[in-house]
C-alpha cells in the first residue's frame, strides 16, 4: 500500500534555493510531492575521521579538577529538574522514587562527618599491609577516617573482571584513593589512573616496597613515575613507601673478634605518606567531599536522563517511521534518472519540529529549516549516499530490472536515509540540555557527524535491512508484484 501524505514536508535543503516556499499550493499527487522534495538533501554514513578522533580520550588536567559548592548546587538542581520532567512525562515510571532517594542521599553526602579513603592496586602490591599500618598508626585529622581495601586489580578471568569492577566502584565512591604500584607504571595501571582522573578523583600514587631497590634505582623510578603522570597528579602526590620491608642480613663483631650474622626487619616507611595525607585532609578535605558528591550526582543524572530519553524515544520512533515512508513513497513513484537520492531523501523541517517538541526543544519553523539544512550539510560532507544505495541494492535481488525494481531501490534508499537522519536527530537531541528556551541556530557539526556515523553503523545490520525491505514491499509495491522483486 502506498504511503499517503499527512502534512506538507517542509524540507531544509543544502545548496538549493528555497524559492518554491512561496508557491500557493502543492499538488496532491505523489509525483508532485516527489518534484517538491527536490528542494531537500540528505545523505548518511562516513565520518570516520571524526569518529576515530573522538575515541582518543585525554586525562583530566589539574586545572579542570576544581569543583566548588556552586557547581554542586547547580548539578543538584539539574538532576531534580530531570526527575521532575520524568514524573510529568511518565508518571507511572518505577524509577522515580528510586531516583529521588538517590538524589537525597547524594545531597546528604555533603554533611558526612568522616572522610573515606580507598586503598587500591594490583595483586600483591601491599594493600593489606598498608591498611594494617594506617589502622594502627592513625593520622591526626579533624574528621574521622575510614579506610577501605579494594579487591586486587588487573587479575585475569571472569572473576578478575568482576573484582576490577568492584574495585573501581569503591575507588570512585571514596573521597581519596591511595594507588599502590611496585615499580614503574604499566600501560594497564596508567589507563586505570587516567580513568580515576577523568572522574576527578584525587589520587596519591604510592611507589611501595621501594626498600627493595638500590637508592639510585629508587630515585630513577620516582622520576619516571613523576614524568608519566605530569599534568594529572601533583608531584607531592607521588610518594615512596615501604609497608612490608624485606629482612636484611646484619653482621656484627663480637668482643672476641668473631662475626655474627642475623636477619633484621627494617621499620616500615610511611612517614612521607602520613605527612601528605594530613596536609590534604587539612587543606582540601571539604573539596574532596564536594568532588565525591559531584560524582554521585552525575551518576543519578545519567540514570534519570537515560530513563527520560527512553520514554521520549518511544514517542519519537513513530514520527520517524511515518516520515521515512512518506519520503520513500515519493521516491518510489518518481524513479527518473535526474531525481537524485539527495533530493528524494530530504530531511523535512516538520520532522525536526515534531522531534523537537518531544525533546522539549522549542523549534520555530524557521529554526527547523535551519536545522534540516545543517543536517543536510553534514550528511553531504560525509558523502555516503552511494554507499547507502549500494547497501540497499545489495540486499535486493537484481533479477527484476523493471520500473518497479528501479523505483523500489530509490524508494527504500530514501526511506533508509530518512530513518538514519531521524535517529541521528533523536540521539543529538538526547545529548542536549533538558529544556532549551531559545535554541541556537549554530549546530555542533562535529557532534552531528559523530552521531550520524554511530547511527549508520548501528543500522547496517543485514537483519535490519531485510526487515526494512519487507516493510517497504508491503507499503510501496502493488499487491502481487513483490514476489517478482525479492
Amino acid at each position: 500500500m502506498t504511503a499517503r501524505l499527512q502534512r506538507p514536508l517542509l524540507i531544509g535543503g543544502l545548496g538549493i534555493t528555497l524559492g518554491l516556499w512561496g508557491l500557493d499550493s502543492l499538488s496532491h499527487s505523489l509525483a508532485g510531492v516527489g518534484d517538491w522534495l527536490t528542494l531537500g538533501t540528505i545523505a548518511a554514513g562516513g565520518g570516520y575521521w571524526w569518529y576515530n578522533r573522538r575515541g582518543s580520550g585525554t586525562p583530566v588536567t589539574l586545572a579542570q579538577a576544581a569543583i566548588d559548592r556552586f557547581e554542586i548546587d547547580r548539578l543538584s538542581s539539574q538532576v531534580a529538574l530531570v526527575i521532575s520532567q520524568l514524573a510529568i512525562e511518565s508518571p507511572q515510571s518505577g524509577q522515580i522514587d528510586l531516583l529521588r532517594h538517590q538524589l537525597s542521599q547524594a545531597e546528604a553526602n555533603l554533611t558526612r562527618p568522616e572522610r573515606q579513603i580507598a586503598i587500591t592496586g594490583g595483586h600483591r602490591v601491599g594493600k593489606s599491609s598498608l591498611l594494617d599500618i594506617l589502622t594502627k598508626q592513625p593520622i591526626p585529622a579533624a574528621t574521622p577516617l575510614r579506610y577501605t581495601e579494594t579487591p586486587a586489580l588487573f587479575t585475569s578471568g571472569t572473576q578478575g573482571d568482576a573484582a576490577t569492577a568492584t574495585a573501581e566502584k569503591l575507588a570512585l565512591t571514596a573521597d581519596l584513593v591511595l594507588f599502590l604500584t611496585n615499580g614503574d607504571l604499566t600501560a594497564t595501571e596508567y589507563k586505570y589512573l587516567s580513568t580515576l582522573q577523568q572522574a576527578q578523583q584525587r589520587v596519591i600514587l604510592l611507589f611501595n616496597q621501594s626498600d627493595r631497590y638500590l637508592p639510585d634505582e629508587r630515585q630513577l623510578i620516582l622520576q619516571k613515575l613523576q614524568m608519566a603522570v605530569t599534568g594529572t597528579l601533583k608531584a607531592t602526590d607521588i610518594v615512596a613507601t615501604s609497608t612490608a620491608p624485606a629482612p636484611m642480613k646484619v653482621r656484627s663483631l663480637q668482643a672476641d673478634g668473631t662475626a655474627v650474622e642475623r636477619l633484621e626487619t627494617p621499620p616500615v616507611e610511611i612517614g612521607d605518606l602520613q605527612h601528605q595525607l594530613a596536609e590534604i585532609l587539612t587543606k582540601d578535605g571539604e573539596r574532596l567531599v564536594w568532588a565525591n558528591t559531584y560524582r554521585q550526582l552525575s551518576g543519578v543524572q545519567i540514570a534519570a536522563k537515560s530513563a527520560l530519553n527512553r520514554v521520549r524515544r518511544d514517542r519519537a520512533l513513530p514520527t520517524i517511521d511515518r516520515n521515512q515512508w512518506i519520503v520513500g513513497a515519493a521516491a518510489f513513484t518518481n524513479p527518473v534518472p535526474a531525481l537524485d537520492l539527495l533530493a528524494t531523501a530530504a530531511v523535512n523541517a516538520q520532522m525536526v519540529v515534531d522531534l523537537g517538541a518531544i525533546y522539549q526543544q522549542k523549534f520555530s519553523l524557521e529554526h527547523a529549516q535551519a536545522a534540516a539544512g545543517a543536517i543536510g550539510n553534514v550528511m553531504l560532507k560525509l558523502g555516503l549516499v552511494e554507499l547507502c544505495t549500494q547497501t540497499v541494492a545489495g540486499v535486493l535481488k537484481t533479477n527484476a530490472a523493471t520500473y518497479v525494481a528501479g523505483g523500489l531501490v530509490q524508494g527504500l534508499s530514501a526511506a533508509y536515509l530518512t530513518r538514519i537522519a531521524g535517529l541521528t536527530l533523536v540521539e543529538y537531541l538526547e545529548a542536549q540540555d533538558l529544556v532549551a528556551l531559545a535554541p541556537s541556530h549554530a549546530w555542533n557539526l562535529d557532534l552531528l557527524g559523530a552521531t550520524l556515523q554511530k547511527v549508520f553503523q548501528a543500522n547496517q545490520r543485514a537483519a535490519y535491512l531485510h526487515t526494512l525491505i519487507k516493510q517497504g514491499l508491503d507499503r510501496l509495491v502493488p499487491t502481487g508484484t513483490a514476489a517478482e522483486v525479492i
